[in-house]
């Protein structure tokens, strides 16, 4: 059904080397690397084309028989001659993209690698083998060819959601830098209409109006999925709360502990856990979440102790910030919130998506 490769880029056709991406299939090594992995000098290396096949024999964890794509992104790119390279013959192209995102072809690679034989990240199963591995597939022609369509339409309505969620998030990060004041500016660069008052640097201890430190063994279990501590940060109404610490979705909450230490939470409710704080504050609290969010990188490397970390004590009094008006304050809140919102619907219809795409990829192929 396939065709090995192994056509060499002497002539220089193409300057793109390739790498396999979890999510991208192959891609731009410099893009995805931010720097030329690939040696100087890539004339001896594979020349794949648009709509070929390569195998990356590197195992991780995602990957523990490698990783088999079809190149879809550039007409054509190099790739070291450690992969397998090869084209279809009597088969559906999208089909086999489909087969190979499943994981029914993992056993006739293991039952060819030379067992503890790897050597540099690399499993040990020369071309040759490669090629006798057996796959299961319709005989019928239109069956793949259905099969194929059908998933590659799920993986392009979810490459769709992921452009939105990427585009959403670039629009923030950009919006970050001018929504602000940049430091030693008392104006940020854009503003609501009829605002126009400068800004005052204050103290973060200025936005507080009562602190609650938590206890231990406390829990608030939800259907979320990050863990705390013994809180369960859900972004809903708790299900079961230990002794309510009467923490609410307007408060500000900071990891104090742990590796994490100094990292910003808000829109959560229930009981705090002992290695937290929350803080009532003055204002917008959303407002002042997307201020702290924006200067996360800074709280971790300027306000935790080097070796375990955990906030230093005086983190409120010497953190600066910038505030205006209440009214400037929770329109900005309420923007980048909206914005968080839709990024977090497009990521939950992306993990959706992927699972009913897993549940077909189980129950189309045998």
């Amino acid at each position: 059904m396939t065709e090995r490769i192994t056509r060499k880029n002497k002539n220089l056709e193409s300057t793109l080397p390739l790498t396999i991406s979890a999510r991208d299939g192959l891609v731009d090594q410099n893009a995805f690397f931010n720097k030329q992995v690939a040696s100087k000098d890539i004339s001896n290396y594979y020349l794949l084309r648009n709509g070929e096949f390569a195998y990356n024999k590197s195992y991780s964890k995602d990957y523990p028989w490698g990783a088999i794509k079809r190149l879809e992104n550039y007409e054509m790119g190099v790739l070291s001659t450690l992969y397998i390279v090869f084209q279809t013959q009597n088969i559906n192209s999208d089909f086999l993209v489909t087969y190979y995102d499943t994981n029914k072809w993992h056993k006739e690679i293991s039952v060819r690698a030379a067992e503890g034989a790897r050597n540099h990240g690399l499993l040990n199963i020369a071309p040759v083998d490669f090629f006798e591995t057996v796959l299961k597939i319709p005989n019928d022609f239109e069956e793949q060819n259905l099969i194929g369509l059908f998933l590659k339409k799920l993986d392009n309505t979810i490459a769709l959601h992921q452009q939105k969620l990427d585009q959403l998030s670039k629009m923030k990060i950009s919006l970050l830098q001018d929504i602000f004041p940049t430091d030693g500016q008392n104006r940020p660069k854009i503003r609501f209409t009829y605002f126009y008052d400068i800004w005052e640097k204050r103290k973060l201890s200025s936005k507080i109006i009562s602190e609650l430190k938590g206890k231990a063994r406390r829990e608030m279990v939800g259907n979320g999925s990050e863990y705390l501590d013994t809180i369960h940060l859900n972004g809903g109404e708790s299900q079961k709360v230990n002794s309510p610490s009467n923490v609410t979705k307007e408060d500000i909450i900071i990891l104090w502990d742990g590796s994490k230490a100094g990292t910003i939470y808000h829109g959560f409710s229930g009981a705090l856990g002992s290695t937290l704080k929350s803080y009532k504050i003055k204002g917008s609290s959303s407002f002042l979440y997307q201020y702290l969010k924006k200067y996360q990188h800074l709280i971790y490397e300027n306000y935790r102790t080097p070796n375990i970390p955990h906030v230093n004590k005086n983190f409120t009094n010497e953190f600066y910030i910038y505030e205006t008006k209440n009214e400037e304050e929770n329109k900005i809140g309420k923007l980048l919130n909206n914005i968080d919102a839709i990024v977090d619907l497009h990521q939950q219809k992306i993990d959706k998506l992927q699972q009913i795409k897993k549940a077909y990829l189980q129950k189309m192929f045998i």
